[in-house]
Parts: C-alpha cells; sequence; structure tokens
C-alpha cells in the first residue's frame, strides 16, 4: 500500500475524530493531505487543525481547512478519539528568538496539548520527536543550554508518555532523522532541499561540507501513516525513521539524476575525515511497514516527490 491508502485502511471502519496540532508545518500540512483523501467528504466533519493561530490551509485536493489556534484544543467538540502532535517550534528559531524565549514557548505549547490528552483521553496519541535526542554520546540529551531542540524532544516524549499511561491511551513517537516528500517548508535549511534548488536553478550542485555528511531518507507521509497505523492497532513504541544512509554527495548525484543532469557535484573535502552522521536505525521502521503492508519508497523517487513539490508541478 501507498501512505494514502493505509490511511484510509485505517481510518475505514472506525469513526474516529482526528486532532492534527502543527498543521501549517511540514508534518502537519502531510497528515492533513492523507486524512483528507481518505476521508474524502467526512473529512471537514472529522478532522480538526490547530497551530499558533486562526488561518486557512488548502490540502493536496484543493480544499480548504480552518486551522484554529492551539489553545482551543482542549476544548473540541467531539473530542478527538487520534490526536496527531506535531506543534514544535524547530532548532533554527533558537537563533532568532533566543533560549529562553524557545523554551518558554514550546514548553507552552507541550503543556497545552498535554492539558488536552488529559480533558480528552485520545484512544491514540502520536507525538513527533527527533533524532537530536541521542545527542553525541551514550546517553540522551539532558542539556537544555547546549542543546534545548534535543533536550526539550527528550522531554515531550517522556511526558506524553505518561500523559498517555494515566488515560489508557496508546503513545507512538516517531524519533524523525531525515524526511523528503512534498510539502517541505524552509528548503533552503535542509541539504536535499538546497540541492533541489541548485538543480532548479541550472547552478552547480556545490557541497559546502568539508567532511563526509551521512544521512537516512524516508517519506514524511511514511512516517505519519506507519504512526497513525500503530496508534490505531494498540501500538505503544519509539521508532527512528529510516532510509539507507547516504553520503550528501551521493545525494548530489541522485538530485542530478532526476534532474537529467550527470555532472558531479562541487565540494573540497576530505573523505577521510570523522563523519557528521546523522542516521537512526531504520529496522523498527522497516518491521512497522511490513507488518502494515506499506511500500517504503527508493531515495531517487523521495527525490523525485521533493523536487515536484519545490517546483511547484503535480504530485503523484
Amino acid at each position: 500500500m501507498t501512505p494514502s491508502e493505509l490511511v484510509a485502511s485505517v481510518l475505514a471502519t472506525s469513526d474516529d475524530q482526528i486532532a492534527v496540532t502543527g498543521a501549517t508545518g511540514w508534518f502537519g500540512a502531510t497528515a492533513l493531505d492523507l486524512l483528507y483523501d481518505a476521508l474524502g467528504p467526512q473529512a471537514p466533519e472529522r478532522v480538526r487543525a490547530y497551530a499558533s493561530r486562526s488561518r486557512v490551509l488548502t490540502v493536496a485536493d484543493g480544499r480548504t481547512v480552518d486551522v484554529r489556534p492551539l489553545a482551543e484544543l482542549a476544548d473540541q467538540a467531539p473530542a478527538p478519539t487520534i490526536l496527531l502532535h506535531f506543534a514544535f517550534l524547530t532548532r533554527d528559531k533558537v537563533a532568532e528568538v533566543g533560549l529562553d524565549a524557545y523554551v518558554r514557548r514550546n514548553v507552552a505549547i507541550s503543556a497545552s496539548v498535554l492539558d488536552a490528552v488529559a480533558a480528552h483521553r485520545p484512544r491514540g496519541v502520536v507525538v513527533a520527536s527527533s533524532g537530536a535526542v541521542y545527542g553525541a554520546g551514550p546517553r540522551l540529551v539532558a542539556d537544555v543550554d547546549g542543546d534545548p531542540y534535543g533536550a526539550l524532544k527528550r522531554i515531550d516524549e517522556l511526558a506524553f508518555a505518561a500523559a498517555c499511561s494515566e488515560v489508557g491511551a496508546t503513545c507512538v513517537v516517531p524519533r524523525v532523522f531525515s524526511v523528503a516528500g512534498a510539502r517541505m517548508t524552509k528548503p533552503e535549511k535542509y541539504a536535499l532541499g538546497s540541492l533541489i534548488g541548485m538543480a532548479r536553478a541550472g547552478e552547480p550542485l556545490r557541497v559546502r561540507a568539508t567532511l563526509p555528511v551521512v544521512r537516512s531518507y524516508c517519506g514524511v507521509d511514511e512516517v505519519v501513516a506507519l504512526s497513525l497505523w500503530a496508534g490505531a492497532q494498540g501500538r505503544p513504541l519509539v521508532f527512528d525513521s529510516g532510509g539507507a544512509p547516504v553520503e550528501v554527495g551521493e545525494l548530489a548525484g541522485v538530485v542530478a539524476a532526476v534532474h537529467g543532469r550527470d555532472d558531479e557535484p562541487v565540494r573540497d573535502w576530505d573523505p577521510d575525515a570523522t563523519p557528521d552522521r546523522y542516521v537512526g536505525d531504520p529496522s523498527a521502521m522497516t518491521a512497522l511497514a511490513d507488518a502494515a503492508g506499506l511500500q517504503l519508497r527508493s531515495l531517487p523517487a523521495l527525490v523525485r516527490e521533493t523536487a515536484r513539490w519545490l517546483s511547484g508541478g503535480p504530485q503523484a
């Protein structure tokens, strides 16, 4: 199955009410695309979307969704039976707003959603975490000053696991490393988005890293669909997002091929230097996909889909 087909199969025999936080971000908007595709005309009655403020979002099929302020989530009626929580200030916001404001704002987001879990007692909760929780040492990140993003994500994992336990909800936590696909926001901040931008502009594919950089990619919709499936199946778990490891120079080669180019990436680097490796253990996600019947996509397919989105072309 595709991610859309998997979500449709999950919801086909249920009357679940679904709430999505962080609806205007990459994961939240992807979730809305999947849910609206799966539920068809029932979607407006069964799906509620939340973000920092009110706005209107257009989903993939052209319908519009009224996005509500997150503060209204705890009072939603009818109550959500499935909560997909993707609201969080990204790592780059630390420099923009400062450490204290960054911590306060993320804690406020978490507190609002934890309050909603206690109020609504949903049967399933998905909480997006990050590979950043692993840090560089043997223990998970705990240094809020040194790595506020990773530390706060780890605190979220613990807080939501406890909150779900209290109300009998299934808690599913994907630890996200690198993803690809439609709805990518801020492409210039990602290696894949930057390389696609260079290719679209006809520029040389320039890799600025002076040491090996290793990443692994899966589809953002694959993570959302599998997390939703696991929650609906009553499978509480924490898993790393998957994909085969790829060095960024190889990634540039894939981007070049997708755009009909055969030039080598431009870089000045030491291939023997200690790699910057940000890769999870894909085994749990692979096993989850096998159990759910989801066909995980190849890296070239993911690059093509991301490039289509960034060029404004039709999505597969």
